[in-house]
């Protein structure tokens, strides 16, 4: 779900008088590190019962700035971290999946370590639009190679599932999400712009410049939101909002601390059994600077 999807914010310098443009203007060479954290609370209705499943990740990112042009700027990205829990109240935990997990014979686990130190190339706009992304397609072939699954009947039945997470599109729709949120245009303080975001998750948000002196800035954002996750077995199509708040650090414009407040619900149609079970989704995610 793109929910689980992983996201970034980039470092910029930021010029605001009485009217400026906020836009990322970074060095060639500049690295950061970005650690993520996500919390996912999913209720579905079946047969009058609520069936409650969380999710829990965590990761770590590292962004190195490659090349630095006029309208665009490229990073490489690689995971530095990655760990994910599903648990229910009445099932107990149903995944615990860690980069850090020394059991060779735990294979969620071997499948997360492939992804790690393998770079994934972006290339950004100043206002944080994503033009493209590739590696997405290697950071695939490590995880089974990560995991010793070699049979190409297996990785060609498996592969479209893993693209929905890491695959180059979906990494981009994803990060887009945490990076698209600064104007085209001079913008004061209270001022409002708006963007969308496309793919599984798109959202319709509407921006505004809080607060802006020398040491920081806040910009916070509200959207219309549609997430959606279709394949040949299920279709799960949820509305609803979400929020978010921006701290960052005018100096160098590196974002001190990111949280994305959202709920969304619709239903889940299960097409085996021509079902529909009512879901809500309630996620938090947070974002912050560790360097």
């Amino acid at each position: 779900m793109k929910a689980w999807i992983l996201s970034l914010i980039f470092c910029s310098s930021l010029s605001l008088t009485a009217q400026g443009v906020l836009q990322y203007a970074l060095n060639a060479d500049d690295t950061f590190k970005v650690e993520q954290q996500a919390k996912q609370h999913i209720t579905q209705d079946i047969n009058g019962v609520d069936q409650i499943i969380d999710n829990n990740l965590k990761s770590v990112m590292q962004f190195k700035v490659v090349k630095v042009a006029q309208d665009v700027i490229t990073l490489e990205m690689t995971f530095q971290h990655l760990k994910m829990v599903m648990s229910s109240p009445e099932l107990g935990e149903l995944l615990n999946a860690d980069t850090a997990n020394l059991d060779d014979s735990d294979l969620t686990s071997q499948m997360f370590k492939g992804t790690l130190n393998i770079p994934v190339t972006l290339i950004m706009e100043r206002t944080g639009k994503i033009q493209s992304i590739s590696g997405g397609d290697a950071l695939i072939a490590s995880m089974f190679k990560a995991a010793n699954i070699t049979d190409g009947a297996t990785i060609e039945a498996n592969k479209a599932q893993f693209e929905k997470q890491f695959g180059s599109d979906a990494l981009s729709n994803s990060f887009e999400q945490m990076t698209y949120f600064l104007p085209a245009k001079a913008v004061s303080l209270n001022d409002t712009w708006e963007n969308v975001y496309q793919g599984d998750l798109k959202a319709i948000n509407k921006w505004t410049l809080l607060a802006y002196n020398e040491a920081t800035y806040t910009v916070s954002g509200t959207a219309d939101v549609t997430m959606s996750n279709i394949d040949e077995n299920v279709t799960m199509v949820l509305t609803g909002s979400q929020k978010t708040t921006i701290h960052a650090n005018s100096k160098t414009g590196l974002f001190e601390e990111i949280t994305v407040d959202g709920v969304y619900m619709g239903n889940t149609q299960i097409k085996a059994q021509n079902v529909d079970v009512p879901t809500k989704i309630s996620s938090t995610i947070t974002y912050k600077i560790l360097n």
